[in-house]
């Protein structure tokens, strides 16, 4: 006889098998091997979103390259033909080529508005000075021809012609002549020319324009002419070789004279 336990009505009958063990993948050694953590739970996070440029942001590649700042060729052509050029074309060009500098230093990054402006004033005052004294000569000159004053060329002189104004010096290029009835300082008596040949020297022309000069003037020696100077214009070295003139003259220390010693 077996003793056996009293069965259990609420005993579960033995399971009759194991249950499976897990399935293990055989080891790889090249395989990756997973990180620390790897296990937990990821977060999924989307592409991320693109980024612009921020304001204002010119990619190198299109950046606007600086020009270099020179100094404007109008500029310098101005100031120069200002101070070089002359009067008339000088004038001209300063003016012209400074206005024109101005206008493109206004428009470019380039130096010398002070050159172009410095051209434009000293041309502008060249310019002045220029009207003034053309404005000048030509009054003088229609104030002369009212009053019949002739400049004439000193080597063109002629016996009777009265100088209304004598200059005592050393060179003489002209004289103001007028009518004999008119004010006049000095009259001319006497012209003749020199023997030619090579340049005597200014010591034998003096001497012989003395002796000559003096002759002349015997026939007007009176009374009412005695106390006259005498001079006289005589070539010099650089001309002598066109001009052997002299020319002797008369002139009244007194004042002037309003009559001829030729009549």
């Amino acid at each position: 006889m077996h003793n056996q336990v009293p069965s259990d009505p609420f005993q579960q009958p033995a399971t009759p098998y194991a249950a499976p063990a897990p399935h293990v993948p055989p080891y790889d050694p090249f395989a990756p091997q997973p990180y620390p953590g790897d296990d937990l739970p990821h977060e999924q996070y989307g592409p991320p979103s693109g980024y612009g440029p921020p304001p204002g942001y010119v990619p190198p590649e299109f950046a606007p390259y600086p020009a270099q700042a020179g100094t404007n060729g109008f500029a310098i052509v101005s100031l120069v033909a200002s101070i070089c050029g002359g009067l008339v074309v000088g004038t001209l060009l300063g003016m012209g080529f400074g206005i024109a500098a101005l206008v493109q230093i206004k428009r470019r990054p380039q130096k010398g508005r002070g050159m172009a402006i410095a051209g434009v004033v000293i041309s502008s005052l060249t310019l002045v000075v220029t009207i003034a004294i053309v404005t000048t000569l030509i009054v003088d000159e229609s104030r002369d021809r009212a009053a019949g004053i002739t400049d004439v060329e000193a080597t063109a002189l002629k016996r009777g012609d009265c100088i209304r104004e004598f200059d005592e010096s050393t060179t003489v290029y002209d004289m103001p002549v007028v009518p004999c009835t008119q004010p006049h300082a000095a009259e001319v008596y006497h012209v003749f020319t020199l023997p030619s040949g090579p340049f005597p020297g200014e010591p034998a022309i003096e001497e012989e324009s003395d002796d000559e000069c003096g002759v002349a003037f015997e026939p007007y020696d009176t009374p009412q002419n005695e106390e006259l100077d005498i001079y006289y214009l005589h070539p010099q070295r650089s001309t002598w070789s066109r001009d052997r003139g002299v020319t002797c003259i008369v002139v009244d220390p007194k004042g002037t004279r309003t009559t001829s010693i030729l009549n």
